[in-house]
């Protein structure tokens, strides 16, 4: 596959395989697909499929037993620059011995920004995410939707071009979840951010993307990529009313289900 630097991210005939007490455990099989600059994938799957797995490699953490994966044309041989994390377990990935406003500001300890621009970078981030004022609040003061929004405050504080988040509202409740996945789209929205999301949730994955990856399978291939054409902005009500809603959701979830 051409790593074309038109794309953010180009995976190529990635697989991946773990030795285990057991033998061999072959997780993902010649995984292939380009993350066009802008656009929200989500990566829906089986549970254990190898969504987080992918993830990993996505990020640079691990290197894929065969293939490679590009990030603008550069093959991945560690964390790229230019990419931030929001993980589904805040309260493991926020500091609670920092404030809020020292949380945001770690990603910010080495990248030559005065003093009083990590400030007004962290300010900002803050009222990004609707948070102003919390900066020296710390986060088990919170609400576990708020510190889900320090942990979002805290990726765009770098100022990414790229976004990863893997699971990012299981932890939170309903309503919190719809008011996180609006805040994500106003995010991506204010900030150009190319954004790819593990998520179990497939009425997530519609409202939030511009494509849905679908694996499947012992080891996992890409089974379907589906495009969602719910016209931005989107809309709690208005997208999820939408016929064409309830089609892709039926649609992918029959793909993650094997029905098709």
């Amino acid at each position: 596959m051409e790593k074309s630097v038109n794309n953010a991210i180009t995976i190529d005939s990635v697989s991946m395989e773990y030795q285990t007490a057991g033998g061999t455990k072959r997780v993902l099989h010649d995984v292939s697909y380009q993350v066009s600059e802008g656009h929200f994938v989500s990566i829906v799957g089986p549970s254990g499929v190898g969504k987080t797995t992918l993830l990993r490699l996505l990020t640079g953490l691990a290197t894929p037993t065969n293939g490679s994966i590009a990030v603008r044309g550069q093959e991945l041989h560690g964390p790229p620059q230019g990419m931030a994390v929001v993980l589904q377990d805040y309260t493991r990935s926020l500091m609670p011995w920092l404030t809020v406003a020292k949380n945001i500001a770690l990603p910010l300890k080495r990248s030559g920004l005065s003093k009083s621009e990590v400030a007004e970078r962290v300010m900002s981030s803050l009222e990004e995410v609707g948070l102003s004022g919390s900066g020296r609040s710390y986060p088990w003061q919170l609400s576990g939707g708020m510190q889900q929004r320090v942990s979002i405050a805290r990726a765009i504080a770098s100022r990414p071009s790229i976004l990863v988040m893997d699971e990012p509202f299981a932890s939170v409740d309903a309503q919190t979840r719809f008011d996180l996945e609006d805040l994500v789209l106003k995010v991506r929205a204010d900030f150009d951010i190319t954004t790819l999301m593990v998520t179990h949730d497939i009425d997530e994955a519609v409202y939030l993307s511009d494509e849905i990856v679908v694996l499947r399978g012992s080891p996992a291939e890409v089974r379907e990529v589906v495009s969602i054409n719910i016209p931005f902005p989107r809309s709690q009500v208005a997208s999820r009313n939408d016929p064409q809603f309830a089609h892709l959701r039926t649609r992918v979830y029959a793909l993650v289900r094997g029905l098709e």
